[in-house]
């Protein structure tokens, strides 16, 4: 059990101690303030600004690592990120074991 739990978090660090860069966003069904974002890392990225819990998702279901963010600083970050797409540049958004910053990047 021990060995599980440490290859559990060794596995969320590494996923979360990085950069992703989003190069497209697009709705999430027919969620309007949901939306899929295409990254430079496997797993599935979501910001979700209309759901109770309200944040970005990497992963899915329980592998899951949430970054919770209060509605201003969810539709914030949804709004740069398509500012930046718009521009026709990725977007940037550094992740540990909170969001450290996002920008719009080449």
């Amino acid at each position: 059990m021990k060995l599980f739990l440490s290859i559990l978090i060794l596995t969320a660090f590494n996923v979360t101690a990085e950069e992703i860069r989003v190069s497209r966003m697009t709705k999430d069904g027919p969620l309007e303030r949901s939306f899929i974002l295409k990254t430079n890392i496997p797993n599935k990225v979501v910001i979700d600004c209309q759901s109770f819990i309200q944040g970005l998702r990497i992963g899915e279901f329980e592998q899951a690592i949430n970054y919770l963010l209060d509605p201003d600083e969810c539709e914030g970050l949804q709004g740069r990120i398509r500012s930046s797409l718009k521009k026709g540049n990725f977007h940037c958004i550094d992740v540990d074991q909170d969001i450290r910053s996002d920008r719009s990047c080449i």
